[in-house]
């Protein structure tokens, strides 16, 4: 079923699309747990062992591929509120992350492929959730964010 037939007119922004697959990654300090509609948007990166006693603190990323999104990636624009960053980057691509809560939601539009997801947002995805997962936010601390 495509995602597009699945659409909710009571979920405009599209929060509720299943996202089936799964991963856990280790990155740097932090244990990252990936959801996801879409195989392609899986990260390439080493998975988690398993260690129930980990010190990593965890953030959760929830990548929704959006088949009814077109264009390409522009510049990123970065608009930040208190605790919450949000990540334009055209029709191509929406992120927001809250760092309070730890999570990343994105959606990235049809037209990124799989090497452009890899090699330009997942290496922005994980320089944002590295560079506060640790340490608090505070709305004062603006990021910079080169795509």
């Amino acid at each position: 079923m495509a995602y597009s037939e699945c659409s909710d007119p009571l979920d405009a922004l599209h929060r509720f699309v299943p996202t089936p697959l799964r991963a856990v990654f280790d990155v740097g300090q932090t244990r990252v747990v990936v959801q996801t509609n879409d195989f392609s948007l899986l990260p390439e990166l080493p998975l988690a062992t398993i260690n129930n006693e980990s010190d990593k603190c965890v953030f959760e990323w929830k990548i929704v591929r959006d088949y009814d999104a077109r264009g390409v990636l522009e510049e990123p624009m970065l608009m930040t509120s208190g605790k919450l960053l949000t990540v334009a980057m055209g029709t191509a691509c929406l992120v927001g992350l809250d760092y309070e809560r730890r999570q990343l939601l994105g959606f990235i539009g049809a037209e990124v492929d799989a090497r452009t997801f890899q090699h330009v947002l997942l290496p922005l995805f994980r320089r944002l959730t590295n560079e506060r997962s640790h340490s608090s936010f505070r709305g004062g601390h603006e990021s910079t964010v080169n795509a």
